[in-house]
């Protein structure tokens, strides 16, 4: 073979492998979006991995990748930044961003695409504390979240109903992992975690020490409802959890996912229709994933749905009132 003819092998097999690196990664006219989801030890990270996956394969040119935040409030700035294009969201988190209170000093261009699981705040304790209810956390060592996390604004949200004060306790803002260990070793007293039934993070600690997952009242609830409307007694069943034998009535809100107020309205579409035609391959990540159906995602309440997730609902469902 001539030096001429070499050159050419080796420009068509260079081609070649081009061709075949960019088939794997989604190929021309693709588009790489993100899906802001929260620290690995939660729900948000795999679930946001399925959808990524679900999304990349089955809606024409979108490559969606799933990248670890601290949370809902991280989540929703980056979204209406335009630094992601979907994020996972607590409903009070959003409705702050919506209102431009709290963390958010301004309100934030946000419209949601549906509502996903409840979101259960987990009160966990260890027996060896002899901590009871809320109100015990009185001058205890405890955790609300890290920073820039859903789970720290749901914790001060359900501590100030309480009349319990930054000043009440010492405050910890740690994450799943961290958190779990201060158990563990002594160095925190109490936790909250809010997250799906079935957490990785509470079921950890449950496992390696004799967990407590601390109740509330009806008349706490009914409480702390009064102060957030977003919020809801829920029952903790039996068996979730070892230790756990008996049902706990605790705080719960919704989770919901969110996009810009300027996504296309035929992306918006897709996403959502896509979302729950293949909402089966979610509940082979986690159970919470039953709760995704298009009746549940459409009951969004008072927030804002993006006009393509209305066209995908109203096509399956019939017209709604939004």
């Amino acid at each position: 073979m001539t030096q001429r003819r070499r050159v050419a092998a080796r420009g068509v097999l260079l081609a070649i492998l081009v061709a075949v690196w960019l088939t794997g990664c989604g190929g021309e006219g693709q588009r790489t979006l993100s899906i802001a989801t929260g620290n690995t030890n939660g729900l948000y990270y795999p679930l946001g991995g399925g959808l990524a996956s679900i999304w990349s394969r089955h809606v024409d040119g979108v490559n969606m990748k799933a990248e670890t935040t601290a949370g809902s409030v991280t989540n929703l700035i980056q979204v209406a930044k335009g630094e992601s294009e979907v994020g996972f969201t607590q409903a009070d988190a959003l409705a702050a961003a919506l209102a431009g209170t709290g963390r958010f000093p301004e309100p934030m261009p946000l419209l949601s695409i549906g509502k996903l699981y409840p979101n259960v705040v987990h009160l966990v304790t260890v027996r060896s504390t002899g901590i009871e209810s809320v109100h015990d956390l009185r001058g205890r060592r405890v955790s609300v979240g890290p920073p820039g996390s859903g789970n720290a604004v749901t914790a001060w949200n359900v501590l100030e109903a309480m009349g319990i004060g930054e000043s009440d306790f010492t405050v910890r803002q740690l994450n799943y992992a961290q958190m779990s260990n201060g158990l563990k070793d002594g160095t925190l007293d109490a936790g909250f975690i809010a997250g799906g039934v079935g957490m990785p993070a509470v079921v950890e600690i449950a496992v390696s020490r004799d967990m407590v997952l601390v109740p509330f009242t009806d008349d706490e609830i009914a409480t702390i409802v009064r102060a957030e409307p977003a919020y809801s007694g829920f029952d903790m069943p039996p068996g979730v959890y070892r230790g756990v034998d008996e049902a706990v009535l605790t705080p719960t809100l919704w989770n919901l996912l969110v996009v810009s107020r300027s996504m296309d309205e035929g992306l918006a579409y897709d996403l959502t229709r896509t979302m729950l035609e293949r909402r089966g391959d979610l509940e082979n990540i986690s159970s919470v994933a039953s709760f995704i159906t298009p009746a549940s995602a459409r009951d969004v309440g008072d927030f804002p749905i993006h006009p393509g997730a209305r066209r995908y609902y109203d096509e399956v469902l019939g017209s709604g009132t939004r």
